[in-house]
């Protein structure tokens, strides 16, 4: 049964913390513990979970916003599930950070974050919906309001992040899910397909492998595929549902082809980069980068970066296949953006450019710049369209160009739906000094010369003038989400997550990001307070020094009266008085 926790709103009469000196109290809360309690803790809403629990009078759960603290503080610091729980039991700063003024308050087992797990991911794979994310968004959407950051600028950022499985050859991952197979049967399958699965129940898969030699990897995938071929129609009906004859089912599919009743194994170069890594992460893809190979998944970033703000947050984190486009991430994220805060401008680099980006820019009213544009660089010997001005409308589709020459036309649509023309006057192109360059064709029957060009090609030039704008400004804007993307793969050394499987993962990149944000925050507030503590040091020097020019000025005061009066005693009595 859910219940919600406000224990944290009552201050207790007595405390452990009454046992700190009042400057060792002092620093706690100003530590990044006071700030977790303030800025994280003390904004989760809990009640989103409580669809995790059963509506029925029940045993109350254990503190969600605990929990979920719990989660974010063990992202963030890269902790193992025991380091958690230690630092939970006995790390005084922990206990602050997650509403306990005393130790020993509040102590469950760690089974229960283990459930409490568990009950999320289960939440995720039935819904698709991940809480920790739609917590983070909502403490995220609080910060952003009390510490009055400017939304409108934007940038985003992907990052390749690995989970928690084994590198596996293509024999090992086709062994291990033979082992699999044989371990889901009951045991009068065992013992009927007992002396077929012999040969590869051996020790390990890792272990399978040394006893073959190169050369005869060829045969050995021919006999696995021509099993793996049997099984699949033989048990069908009996473990249709299991999830283990589902990934069996799937390998097959992918690493083995049927031509001609004859069976193959595919070639190297056949398999696809979605195809299945490892049987304990069914979602982990295959991805090569600039001459780097990766296994795993993609986080996708997005954080302010208005130059106005004091400090800038990410404002939302992308869990996918590392397969996944970054311009299908972006034009996922952007609606979700845009709907709970103002955005004009986004800042990514060349990977985040499609069609469809850029229906949703322009349904949206966001500006996309880029630091570079995917695809051929265009050539220098020749004009292209974005050394032409255009004007669209709100749709985006082009309604006048002018040529860098400055002849404005209309544009009119062409034949196709998102084909145009734009007619120049061939008189004035005669006397042009760039005719040799332009892309413009002449007419023959007509005194006029065509430029003819696509939606697409227009949107791209488009894009291309404002990353030229974006680089003669000598403003990058996008070039600090570096730092974020480091700052979120950096407690798990080499980007490697202690996880498996996409609910997970995206659970922990969402934490992860939590803390990262928390991290600025108390960065802002010591550094706030160094500056207070400077402009309150000045004043007080001021004051010194204005009580000193005072005293100073008294004294010279005191002085002058003195010799005046000495002066007025020796002066001679007036011929009045006499």
């Amino acid at each position: 049964m859910y219940k919600g926790n406000t224990e944290h709103l009552q201050i207790p009469l007595i405390s452990d913390l009454d046992n700190l000196s009042d400057k060792s109290r002092k620093r706690l809360e100003a530590s990044w513990a006071g700030d977790f309690r303030r800025d994280i803790f003390s904004r989760i809403d809990e009640s989103v979970y409580a669809v995790l629990y059963s509506d029925l009078p029940s045993r109350p759960n254990e503190p969600i916003n605990v929990l979920v603290g719990l989660e974010i503080l063990k992202s963030g610091y890269g902790w193992t599930d025991l380091e958690m729980y230690d630092h939970y039991l006995y790390d005084m700063q922990v206990r602050y950070a997650l509403g306990y003024n005393n130790l020993g308050e509040g102590e469950f087992e760690l089974r229960t974050v283990y459930n409490f797990r568990g009950r999320l991911t289960n939440h995720m794979e039935e819904t698709g919906e991940n809480l920790l994310e739609k917590t983070f968004e909502q403490i995220t959407d609080e910060q952003i309001e009390a510490y009055q950051l400017k939304t409108g600028k934007q940038r985003m950022d992907s990052t390749q992040i690995a989970s928690n499985i084994r590198d596996m050859s293509r024999l090992q991952l086709l062994v291990e899910v033979l082992q699999r197979v044989y371990r889901m049967f009951d045991e009068t399958d065992q013992a009927q397909y007992a002396e077929t699965f012999a040969p590869y129940l051996k020790g390990s898969s890792g272990q399978y492998l040394y006893r073959i030699k190169g050369e005869d990897t060829d045969s050995h995938l021919k006999n696995i595929g021509e099993l793996m071929q049997l099984l699949v129609e033989v048990l069908h009906d009996k473990y249709q549902d299991d999830l283990t004859y589902s990934i069996m089912t799937r390998v097959f599919d992918e690493h083995f082809i049927v031509e001609e009743s004859q069976l193959r194994a595919k070639a190297g170069q056949e398999l696809r980069a979605d195809s299945l890594q490892s049987p304990d992460d069914p979602n982990a893809t295959y991805r090569r980068k600039r001459g780097k190979d990766y296994v795993g998944y993609v986080a996708n970033l997005t954080e302010t970066c208005d130059p106005e703000n004091d400090l800038q947050l990410i404002v939302k984190v992308q869990t996918e296949p590392n397969t996944t486009d970054d311009a299908d991430m972006l034009e996922e994220a952007l609606p979700v953006i845009a709907s709970h805060m103002d955005v004009d401008e986004m800042n990514t680099d060349g990977g985040y450019n499609s069609a469809d980006v850029d229906k949703a820019m322009r349904e949206h009213g966001v500006e996309h710049i880029q630091t570079a544009i995917r695809g051929a660089k265009p050539s220098e010997d020749t004009l292209n369209l974005e050394d032409f001005q255009w004007e669209t409308n709100d749709a985006g589709q082009p309604e006048q160009v002018t040529c860098p020459n400055e002849q404005t036309v209309p544009v009119t649509p062409g034949r196709a739906g998102d084909r145009y023309l734009a007619h120049f006057d061939q008189s004035i192109c005669e006397n042009c000094p760039l005719l040799d360059q332009c892309p413009t064709d002449p007419l023959k029957r007509s005194p006029q010369r065509v430029l003819r060009f696509a939606q697409q090609q227009v949107n791209v030039a488009q894009r291309r003038q404002r990353s030229a704008e974006a680089r003669a400004s000598g403003k990058n804007l996008r070039a600090a989400v570096e730092a974020s993307v480091r700052s979120l793969k950096h407690p798990f050394g080499n980007g490697k997550l202690p996880v498996r499987g996409k609910p997970r993962m995206s659970m922990m990149i969402a934490a992860s990001a939590a803390m990262s944000n928390l991290r600025r925050i108390h960065r802002y507030q010591v550094a706030k307070q160094a500056e207070k503590k400077r402009e309150n040091e000045a004043q007080e020097q001021a004051n010194r020094t204005a009580k000193r020019f005072l005293a100073s000025s008294a004294s010279i005061f005191s002085r002058f009266r003195y010799y005046l009066r000495i002066w007025l005693n020796f002066q001679p009595i007036p011929a009045f008085y006499r």
